[in-house]
């Protein structure tokens, strides 16, 4: 899976990829004869020396030839006597963890979990009910669809039933079972997640009615809200993430500046402490082959080193005339233990994404609204059009345990992107009669992007008034430095939308003298802390305050303007009081700040927009917090809110947009079911319902829905079952993607789509103890839909949902 230089424009061939791709199995192959499977046999002869637990477990299972799950905090400073003598599975794991506080708990594949030992339930080692596992924050490996911990909402280590915020998990084991590959998919899983393309590479992120401005990684969070920033930003593949933490509602606790939507968090994978090597090979619909392997373990004898590998290929044609992907990931992580106490973690990745036919305008509707009859191949980006990116980050911490179990960590996480593109939007001829005459306006943008962010924290308990409560205070800081020279081609294609032929679209005839340059500088610092009060057995209590310094710096040839504000507060209040020993009560509150990059009457930032957020909510959790449920009821306020100034459009970075003015009012009400965890054993289910509407309260649009375009209703269930008995081995499942009519309103025109559903199955087959094969099949019923709706009828912004399509996937892990 070589890195392919970035700069190559010629595309492999149909029989090179086949190539690759034939390597890639026989690879595999090969590893399928060289590690055919190890039946555990009822005794074995063991030689364990003592020490430290972790590693031998990994020296237990490579010689007993089972698989042995855990997180390497689980293990952490514990050690065992070690093993001598001839023993079962179950007396061997018994013997090594004794005194240790921790249970192996058997699984249907034959391979054995860590849990705590105090965990409320009997737990025996022969296969057991769902009700005897406890779920901790990683998911890799638990086979759940939901997870015991997160700590997006306030860095504070807290089940889903104990956060005051509506939290959704999209897991390692939901994104296999549904081929989740890029971060549109986990949006499109995602409870309450929406979202709208600008390009076909370019998504931009809704919840709860509005725009979401940050990625976090590792809880890091990274800058996505220029106009160009998905272009640069690499999310097109998922292979090196255990878990996508979604965190709803107001988050300025750790991000500062930003909307009342959500954060969004992917947690990347980490070294294991026992030896594991995953493999897969993928093929589906439009020539969309894929391979990765992942390695993972102790690099020394003692397994105070560990580390990982991901590396992965992509490559696909597409439904699109004319468009066709390479993806190219290298991940690499390792961690070292300093002492007892300290764990370094350093890690770097690279990202190459090619994609050619890179369609940036989408396609338009007539001058009444209405859709043209178009094939969903139709693109009007010609075989020249291209997007090029390559992300490289540089990330790591270093993390103390104390001996009161308060902890202290240094995070940093560094993104370097350079990307550029070339392709064209459509605009209508307004002068032509019938109104389906195009102008195909290009632009040549080259981007560099460059962000880092460092975070100081710590959390741990302390007793006050004879309970104890946990703390966490810290401080971070980030910086976004984003450019974009654009430039323009001296010839404009026309073209008429109801006959044309795309590959005859003329090579652009780009002008060097035209460039123009544009710079966006965000840089963000603060110090934060929270508190978890018990002041009952029952009813805890959770406060929190942020103060922040923020500056926005914009450079352009039409304006040059910032904003700066320092020492802003930003409190945040929770309550959660437990009802019984399945469900809590909770409440919410956060106050909202964000920083504009809308322009007012001499081209001007406006001021930024601040405002409110609440939130109720009912929580359930059952089988050990294996099954979660919530209800929350949700209100949200915005003043100051950009409102367009009529007849004036001299503003903005490139002195031709629209003019604003402050004064409108949003306010978003709305409420959320969700479920998600293995109601059975066996079964794994996720759903959820929102209901969102985003209004003006106050100002010139008062009375009017704010942002159309997403829907106000969404409805998303996933399921998986495994066969009972004989079927054991198979797997079957699905899910549902249902949404509200959403719209485009003008004077003249409308623009309208009635809701829709979508239909995803899949089916998964476990060949033995090591390989398994899996069948998706995506749209199942072939729904002709719009993913996005354009802005105006003039141009463009519209884009079709993806065909019917399968995948099908070889997994190995050993």
């Amino acid at each position: 899976m070589p890195l392919l230089p970035l700069y190559a424009k010629t595309s492999l061939t149909r029989p090179v990829r086949l190539a690759l791709f034939g390597l890639s199995l026989a690879s595999l192959s090969g590893l399928a004869l060289m590690s055919t499977p190890v039946l555990a046999q009822s005794q074995t002869s063991y030689h364990i020396a003592p020490g430290q637990l972790g590693s031998a477990l990994t020296q237990f299972g490579v010689q007993a030839g089972v698989t042995i799950s855990f997180d390497t905090e689980q293990t952490r400073r514990l050690t065992t006597t070690g093993l001598t003598g001839v023993y079962s599975v179950e007396e061997g794991l018994m013997r090594l963890l004794a005194n240790s506080g921790l249970l192996a708990q058997r699984q249907s594949n034959g391979g054995y979990v860590l849990i705590p030992a105090n965990n409320g339930t009997a737990v025996v080692l022969g296969a057991t009910n769902v009700t005897g596992q406890s779920l901790g924050a990683t998911t890799e490996g638990s086979g759940s669809y939901t997870t015991g911990s997160t700590s997006t909402a306030t860095k504070m280590p807290m089940s889903l039933r104990e956060t005051p915020q509506s939290v959704t998990v999209v897991t390692r084991q939901k994104m296999d079972d549904q081929n989740v590959q890029s971060l549109d998919d986990v949006a499109r899983t995602t409870t309450g997640i929406t979202y709208t393309k600008i390009g076909t590479e370019r998504s931009t992120y809704y919840a709860r009615g509005f725009e979401i401005n940050d990625l976090q990684f590792d809880g890091i969070p990274s800058n996505i809200s220029e106009n160009y920033s998905m272009d640069v930003m690499s999310t097109s593949n998922m292979a090196i993430y255990d878990r996508v933490e979604v965190v709803r509602g107001a988050n300025g606790l750790m991000q500062g500046t930003g909307n009342p939507s959500a954060a969004i968090n992917l947690v990347r994978k980490r070294p294991t402490e026992d030896f594991r090597l995953g493999a897969e090979l993928g093929a589906g619909s439009w020539d969309n082959y894929r391979s990765q392997i992942d390695v993972s373990g102790p690099l020394t004898d003692d397994g105070h080193i560990r580390g990982r590998a991901v590396a992965y290929y992509n490559t696909a044609n597409s439904y699109r005339d004319g468009a066709s992907k390479d993806n190219q990931l290298l991940y690499m992580i390792g961690e070292a233990d300093l002492n007892d106490s300290t764990v370094l973690t350093l890690g770097a990745s690279v990202q190459q994404d090619r994609n050619d036919g890179y369609d940036w305008g989408g396609l338009n509707t007539k001058t009444n609204g209405s859709f043209y009859p178009l094939s969903r191949s139709a693109s009007l980006a010609g075989k020249w059009a291209y997007l090029d990116k390559t992300n490289y980050n540089l990330f790591g911490d270093v993390t103390h345990h104390f001996v009161n179990d308060w902890k202290l960590t240094l995070a940093a996480n560094g993104i370097s992107s350079d990307a550029d593109f070339l392709s064209s939007y459509p605009a209508r001829v307004t002068s032509n009669t019938s109104g389906n005459v195009y102008t195909l306006p290009i632009s040549k943008v080259n981007y560099d992007d460059r962000q880092y962010g460092l975070d100081l924290y710590s959390t741990g308990p302390f007793s006050l008034f004879g309970r104890e409560h946990q703390l966490m205070l810290g401080a971070n800081t980030r910086r976004d430095t984003f450019n974009a020279a654009i430039y323009k081609a001296t010839n404009t294609p026309t073209i008429n939308i109801t006959n044309f032929d795309w590959s005859s679209i003329p090579d652009p005839a780009v002008n060097d003298a035209s460039r123009a340059d544009y710079k966006y500088v965000r840089e963000e610092k603060g110090v934060y802390g929270a508190t978890r009060l018990s002041l009952t057995d029952d009813l805890s209590l959770i406060l929190g305050s942020r103060v922040s310094w923020s500056d926005y710096h914009v450079d352009s040839p039409s304006t040059t303007d910032s904003y700066s504000e320092n020492r802003h507060l930003t409190p945040y209040a929770g309550i959660v009081y437990d009802l019984s020993e399945h469900h809590t009560l909770y409440a919410s509150y956060t106050e909202i700040y964000k920083t504009q990059s809308y322009f007012g009457l001499g081209n001007k930032l406006l001021d930024p927009i601040d405002g409110s957020n609440y939130e109720v909510g009912l929580k359930s959790e059952y089988y050990g917090g294996r099954l979660n449920t919530s209800f929350a009821v949700f209100q949200t306020d915005l003043n100051h809110m950009p409102e367009a100034i009529a007849g004036a459009s001299t503003c903005g970075v490139t002195g031709t947009s629209s003019c604003y003015e402050e004064g409108g009012k949003v306010r978003n009400r709305g409420f959320e079911i969700e479920v998600s965890g293995q109601p059975l054993e066996n079964w794994n289910v996720s759903a959820g319902y929102t209901y969102s509407d985003p209004e003006y309260v106050a100002g010139k649009n008062k009375g009017t829905d704010y942002y159309t375009r997403i829907p106000r209703r969404l409805l998303k269930v996933s399921t998986d079952y495994r066969l009972p008995g004989d079927f054991n081995q198979w797997r079957v499942g699905g899910d549902v993607y249902a949404q509200s009519k959403t719209y485009t309103e003008a004077s003249t025109y409308s623009i309208n789509q009635s809701g829709y559903a979508l239909l995803n199955l899949h089916l998964n087959y476990q060949i033995d103890k090591q390989f398994s094969v899996q069948y998706n099949l995506n749209n199942a019923l072939d729904k002709v839909y719009y993913q996005t709706l354009p802005t105006s009828n003039n141009f463009g912004g519209l884009f079709y949902g993806d065909p019917r399509n399968f995948a099908v996937t070889l997994r190995y892990q050993y």
